[in-house]
């Protein structure tokens, strides 16, 4: 097996992300063998369990790459963002009687890569804050276009008839679990820096999805003691 930093794929955002994406390949490289061994001998072959099989290997390195190659890079830039939210003043439209600040953190991942923060309750006028496709280089819908040329690459499609992402469920809730807990940390941290007391709200742009509380790392409930319910 040819080493990775003398290996060259026919595609260039492969070669561009050789490193991160080679475990992959060769986990799935390795299936295909295997399949294509099976096939020769006149094996009984069940296309659909292969492709599962395929489905769960790519999942796992996915799993294993997105935190690295998705968030890592972000990190600072959303620290900071967090922080320079909690020192920025902003009226409230209507009286609280929560003592904290209450921020609204909102994210959006399924065409696009966004994060947003604004006060949680009515306000006036608050800066732009956040993280944007155009900032982030989208690292989030590259990372799907990097194993889809990688399934090309190893001209899955001849062998199966399914697509990858014909169903990004289990992707997309990977997504989801994954940048809840970064966000936590990194609200945490800013919390931390800032020594104010305010509490973060987290949830999809679009309203999809479970509210999350960001400063205990865990998924609301309805009847949990929280502002939001109040």
């Amino acid at each position: 097996m040819e080493k990775e930093e003398n290996y060259n794929f026919e595609s260039k955002l492969l070669n561009d992300n050789l490193e991160i994406i080679y475990p992959a390949y060769l986990s799935l490289k390795e299936l295909i063998t295997d399949y294509n061994l099976k096939l020769d001998t006149d094996d009984e072959i069940d296309s659909q369990t292969f492709f599962y099989s395929l489905y769960d290997v790519t999942l796992k390195h996915w799993n294993n790459i997105y935190p690295k190659f998705v968030l890592n890079p972000i990190k600072d830039e959303i620290t900071q963002a967090f922080i320079k939210a909690l020192k920025t003043d902003f009226k409230l439209k209507n009286p609280s009687k929560f003592k904290e600040k209450i921020y609204f953190v909102h994210y959006y991942i399924l065409q696009y890569f966004s994060i947003g923060i604004m006060p949680y309750h009515e306000h006036d006028s608050f800066p732009d804050l956040g993280l944007k496709t155009a900032d982030s280089g989208d690292l989030n819908l590259l990372l799907y276009d990097l194993f889809n040329e990688l399934w090309d690459e190893l001209k899955i499609d001849s062998l199966i008839d399914d697509e990858l992402f014909d169903d990004r469920t289990e992707f997309y809730d990977s997504e989801v679990n994954y940048l809840s807990e970064f966000l936590s940390s990194c609200w945490i941290e800013a919390k931390s820096n800032t020594n104010i007391k305010a509490i973060g709200i987290l949830g999809e742009s679009t309203a999809v999805g479970e509210t999350y509380s960001l400063d205990d790392n865990r998924v609301l409930k309805d009847n949990d003691d929280n502002p939001i319910y109040h």
